[in-house]
């Protein structure tokens, strides 16, 4: 969570995501922070512009190096577009629009000036990695299932169900 005219952002959680970087109120130009990732703090604001989201954590859980969690950048009145960790989307000012996180990064939504609203955070996703000795059972997920090397991942990115292995 960013601040806001110069407050204060909220904590991280421990093991979960940084805090927000704090905001200014600089001469009447304000500049929104950037939210947290799960690597790095969000970035301040300033008068010059609003900071950018904090770094999001590379993973290879699904073979591939995708960075995740990473926080969305903030509004600012003027000055400069702030940019999202990776994974989260870019904050607005006068002359841009914010963005979405990415979809199944878990990503923050970028902030809004102007009264536009901010953008939505990314989806979250389960990735489960297992022997390839198994199989995976499930109902009402949306899931797909790839092997890397002698494992199985299997991706779930949306539903409400149940999982086993045999």
């Amino acid at each position: 969570n960013g601040g806001y005219g110069g407050g204060s952002p909220g904590s991280g959680t421990t093991n979960q995501g940084y805090r927000g970087g704090y905001a200014s109120n600089d001469g009447g130009n304000w500049g929104a922070a950037g939210g947290g990732g799960s690597a790095s703090v969000g970035n301040d604001g300033n008068s010059s512009g609003s900071g950018n989201g904090g770094a999001g954590r590379a993973s290879t859980i699904t073979g591939s190096s995708v960075n995740r969690a990473g926080g969305g950048g903030g509004a600012a009145e003027g000055g400069s577009q702030s940019y999202g960790g990776a994974g989260g989307g870019r904050g607005g000012v006068w002359t841009g629009s914010s963005t979405s996180g990415s979809a199944n990064t878990g990503g923050g939504g970028g902030g809004n000036d102007r009264g536009g609203g901010s953008s939505n955070g990314g989806s979250g996703v389960v990735i489960l990695r297992y022997p390839n000795t198994f199989t995976i059972h499930q109902s009402g997920l949306n899931l797909t299932t790839t092997s890397v090397g002698s494992d199985k991942v299997t991706t779930i990115t949306s539903g409400s169900g149940t999982v086993y292995f045999e």
